[in-house]
């Protein structure tokens, strides 16, 4: 009877290693792929070819890496199933937030390249030159990413789309301050009339001031964020080289019921903690 008992759980686990694994492994490939083509599709007009592709192949490989990380970061075999699952769960996250910082850093180069844009535009305006014609000058000038974004823009116009719609079409992709502040500017100018180059200067003092303000801004709170990464990495820090030296040291935390909770409520309180500690030492526009 002991040896059927075996014969038959060993049928099973070889049934699932040759079945269910691989379709596990090919469903969660699929997966993968399909939230990848969906995030390109929504992205496609906000960020350029190789950081949509460069996403793609994060969403479909974070989430392996992530479940081989945690296994391996995982010695006791009493955790590994909770270490690959939180390395997947990890993995599946960190592409969007791969995705939002490639977004972020995009927006912050713009917005960097606007005042050389403006400059251009007024200098081409001053010369003669009609609105569109002084954008092409930003597309012929300006690298990336402000000369993919003012080509859409005159495509778009080239194809029948109004530059009115053309423009609030570029602030939907880049929500940027100082780009609405031109795109009022043209917008007034082209139904009322107006002095645009020298707007568009005035524009520019605008957008410096403002740069100015958010960097003592920044050096301001750099202080808190600081506080926040040492604030937030000294637990974890003082587990791992505990659990280093004496690995036996946390097993109550582990192993009893009070243990579990008590370690479930201080990793809950810490988690509230550095949000709080991030959120109070960031600003929003």
């Amino acid at each position: 009877m002991l040896a059927v008992s075996f014969i038959l759980v060993f049928v099973a686990v070889l049934l699932t290693v040759y079945f269910v694994i691989p379709a596990a492994v090919r469903w969660a490939h699929e997966m993968n792929k399909k939230r990848a083509k969906d995030f390109a599709r929504r992205m496609d007009r906000s960020m350029i070819a190789e950081d949509i592709q460069n996403v793609q192949k994060a969403f479909v490989i974070a989430p392996f890496a992530g479940a081989a990380i945690g296994f391996f970061l995982m010695p006791d075999p009493n955790f590994r199933m909770a270490g690959i699952f939180g390395g997947g769960l990890l993995g599946l996250a960190l592409p969007k937030f791969y995705a939002s910082h490639l977004m972020k850093q995009r927006k912050g180069q713009f917005d960097g390249q606007l005042i050389d844009a403006l400059m251009i535009m007024s200098s081409s305006l001053r010369g003669g030159m009609s609105l569109v014609q002084s954008m092409e000058a930003v597309f012929e000038e300006m690298p990336n990413p402000i000369h993919h974004e003012f080509g859409i823009v005159l495509g778009e116009n080239k194809m029948g789309v109004s530059l009115d719609e053309a423009l609030n079409r570029l602030y939907k992709r880049m929500l940027s301050p100082p780009l609405q502040q031109m795109i009022s500017a043209i917008l007034l100018s082209r139904e009322t009339g107006g002095n645009l180059p020298l707007i568009f200067s005035r524009i520019v003092g605008t957008i410096r001031e403002r740069r100015k303000i958010e960097e003592n801004l920044m050096v301001l709170t750099v202080q808190g964020k600081l506080q926040a990464l040492v604030m937030s990495g000294l637990p974890v820090g003082f587990f791992f080289l505990v659990n280093s030296t004496n690995p036996k040291y946390f097993n109550v935390m582990m192993t009893t019921d009070l243990g579990r909770m008590l370690t479930m409520t201080a990793l809950g309180l810490w988690l509230v903690g550095t949000f709080l500690i991030i959120k109070i030492s960031s600003f929003n526009d």
